[in-house]
């Protein structure tokens, strides 16, 4: 049996998009308000109008899917307007301040300028720590994960009050017990 339909939804911070593809090529673009305390009821409501227009019930839809996307530009303007939750990032050792060294720190055109300001930083320095590890290029593991860093780390994130923690380790991504996860 061939999949009759494709669903795209991307929650906002005031509307949920709904996109709507069928097999024969028609897509239908659907709007409804977003709920920011619980973002499932947005879909909720969007699928109820996707039926009402279309006569197409939610469970139709989805079981006869072959993709169905849920994205968010709420995420993107988080990082956006700095306005997201409170970040602590453990990275490989040694590579804490890589993201904010990127290519002098500067925009396009603007890298030798030592008047134009630098972009603010998503993780302050004073949340990022080392963790001693090391996967090289081959996903071989160099130096193993040292557990008590990691632990360290925490305790400082959890003493600053933070909300969120990013990982960062160079290559980690090749090592196999890593990349057979990402499939």
């Amino acid at each position: 049996m061939q999949t009759q339909y494709r669903l795209g939804i991307d929650a906002g911070g005031t509307f949920t998009d709904f996109i709507l593809a069928d097999r024969e090529g028609h897509v239908r673009i659907f709007k409804a308000l977003s709920t920011p305390k619980d973002p499932t009821l947005a879909i909720i409501n969007g699928l109820k109008l996707i039926e009402e227009d279309t006569g197409i019930g939610a469970t139709e839809i989805v079981s006869n899917a072959d993709l169905c996307i849920n994205g968010t530009t709420v995420g993107l303007n988080a990082l956006i307007t700095h306005r997201g939750a409170k970040t602590g990032l453990i990275a490989t050792a040694g590579h804490e301040d890589s993201i904010e060294i990127r290519l002098g720190h500067k925009e396009d055109g603007y890298r030798y300028d030592p008047d134009y300001p630098p972009a603010i930083m998503l993780v302050p320095r004073y949340l990022r720590r080392g963790v001693r590890e090391r996967v090289i290029s081959t996903g071989a593991v160099h130096t193993p994960l040292n557990e008590d860093d990691v632990r360290a780390a925490c305790r400082h994130f959890l003493a600053e009050g933070v909300q969120s923690v990013a990982i960062s380790f160079v290559w980690s991504v090749l090592h196999p017990a890593v990349s057979q996860h990402m499939v």
